[in-house]
């Protein structure tokens, strides 16, 4: 009678291996896989890096460039600013700022905006002359007519009839802000001056204020000022012209 040489220990063994080499290759695959997403995040982490190092980079120069281009542009408004500085000076200095200078500098500025020839402009004031046998100032007065004023007209003749002075003006309001009659004093009133020869001459302005005209062959020079209520005194004086 013979023995068999199976044993059932050696199937069990046999088992146990196979299942152990499985699950070794099982891991070894699994840490290629891994191994190789490894791999490949590393290529994408370092290809990132690098294209945000080159972005850095390019960020940094354009705002270097921009820091150039601000420090070029605030030294441009500096030197502009400088400029206009110089300039306004200059204005102020050669322009006369107020006063009888600057009233004549207008008026000549709008002669020659009119049509006037510069030369027969330069004449006129070459021809000019201290005021020769001039009066001594008197003063009179006249009632503004304003939109409630229903009084009779009121002026002011002088030199004989030469110049005859009158004006409107701007109502004034009471406490209750009623209409007045008189005129209120802080607003412009308009004054005309109309010589014999029936030339008018109108001035607009807030008293008070000075203007001066020719007639008869003299020159007449008024002060304008406030006087007492609805009333506006006139100073004046005339010498001879030219």
């Amino acid at each position: 009678m013979s023995l068999s040489s199976y044993n059932p220990r050696d199937r069990y063994r046999d088992r146990a291996v196979k299942r152990f080499n499985k699950a070794i290759g099982f891991l070894i695959l699994m840490g290629g896989f891994a191994f190789a997403g490894f791999m490949v995040g590393r290529e994408n982490a370092v290809s990132q890096i690098e294209s945000l190092e080159k972005d850095i980079v390019s960020k940094d120069a354009q705002m270097k460039d921009l820091q150039n281009e601000l420090t070029t542009v605030r030294a441009d408004a500096q030197t502009a600013t400088s400029r206009f500085e110089l300039l306004r000076a200059q204005y102020e200095k050669d322009l006369p700022q107020g006063g009888p200078t600057r009233e004549i500098f207008e008026m000549v500025r709008k002669q020659i905006e009119d049509g006037m020839a510069p030369e027969r402009l330069a004449f006129v004031i070459r021809s000019a002359r201290p005021p020769r046998n001039c009066t001594d100032p008197s003063s009179k007065r006249f009632v503004v007519r304003t939109p409630a004023y229903n009084g009779p007209s009121s002026t002011v003749a002088v030199g004989e009839g030469a110049i005859t002075v009158s004006g409107t003006g701007e109502s004034s309001h009471g406490r209750g802000g009623q209409v007045e009659a008189w005129f209120d004093p802080t607003q412009k009133i308009t004054v005309t001056f109309k010589t014999a020869d029936g030339e008018d001459e109108i001035r607009t302005g807030v008293l008070p204020f000075q203007h001066s005209l020719i007639a008869a062959g003299k020159e007449y020079r008024f002060t304008l000022a406030e006087g007492e209520k609805s009333f506006v005194k006139v100073t004046f004086d005339s010498c001879d012209y030219p």
